[in-house]
C-alpha cells in the first residue's frame, strides 16, 4: 500500500538546528535587505532557507532571481499548467532526495495548484504511470524529471523525443533547468540542516501575494 505523501513528508530527517545561523530580519546588511524585501514581496516571509544563503548574497540572489522570474512569474500570471508542470520538476526530485524544507513548501503549492492527495503519494511512489488521473503531457514530465535527478536523462533519447511532442525547446530548457536547480537546492539544504518553517509559520500560498 502506498505510503500517503504526508507519511512520507514526516519521515524525513528534521534536524533542529542549521549548521550555519540563519540571519534573522532585522540583523541584515543593507545588501541583504534587499533580498529580504523581495522574498517578502513574493512569500509573505523570508523563508529559513533564504536566511542561511544569505551568507552568500550573490548566491541567494541567484536563486531568487530565477524564483521571480520564472516560478512566482507563472503564479503571478495565473499560468496554472506552466506552474503545476514546474512543481512537478520541483516535487520529484524533493521527494526522492528526502528534503524536508523543498518537499515540504512544494507540497504545499502542488495542492494549492489542485493535484490531488492520490497524485502526490504516486509521484512520492514512484507509481504515477499507473495513475490515470495524470494527463500524458504530466506523466513525461514527471519521466523526465526522474531521468534528469538520476542523471540518466542523456540516454533518453525516446523520452527526449516525447518531450519534444509535449513541450516547446524553450519549455523543455526552462523544464530541465528547474529540475536541475531544485536538485542543487536539495544538497544545499540537506548539508546545511534546513528544513522547512512550521505549518503556521511558513509560506501560505493561499494568502501570500503570489496567489
Amino acid at each position: 500500500m502506498e505510503k500517503s505523501v504526508d507519511q512520507v513528508l514526516s519521515d524525513m530527517a528534521c534536524p533542529i538546528n542549521t549548521r550555519i545561523p540563519a540571519i534573522e530580519p532585522g540583523s541584515e546588511s543593507p545588501e541583504v535587505t534587499e533580498l529580504y524585501d523581495l522574498c517578502l514581496n513574493m512569500y509573505g516571509i523570508v523563508p529559513k532557507f533564504i536566511q542561511v544563503l544569505a551568507h552568500s548574497p550573490g548566491a541567494a540572489r541567484s536563486f531568487l532571481v530565477f524564483d521571480r522570474d520564472i516560478k512566482v512569474a507563472a503564479l503571478r500570471a495565473n499560468d496554472r499548467e506552466r506552474s503545476r508542470m514546474q512543481v512537478l520538476c520541483i516535487l520529484k526530485p524533493s521527494l526522492d532526495n528526502a528534503c524536508h524544507n523543498c518537499a515540504h513548501h512544494n507540497v504545499a503549492l502542488a495542492r494549492q495548484l489542485e493535484f490531488t492527495e492520490g497524485q502526490l503519494s504516486s509521484i512520492s511512489s514512484n507509481s504515477w504511470h499507473k495513475n490515470n488521473s495524470f494527463s500524458e503531457k504530466e506523466k513525461v514530465v514527471l519521466d523526465w524529471a526522474n531521468a534528469v535527478t538520476d542523471m540518466s536523462a542523456r540516454e533518453k533519447d525516446k523520452l527526449f523525443q516525447r518531450m519534444l511532442d509535449h513541450f516547446s525547446k524553450a519549455e523543455i530548457v526552462e523544464l530541465t533547468y528547474t529540475t536541475a536547480l531544485w536538485n542543487c537546492t536539495n544538497r544545499l539544504a540537506e548539508a546545511m540542516h534546513i528544513t522547512a518553517e512550521s505549518p503556521d509559520k511558513g509560506i501560505n500560498w493561499d494568502k501570500s501575494s503570489i496567489l
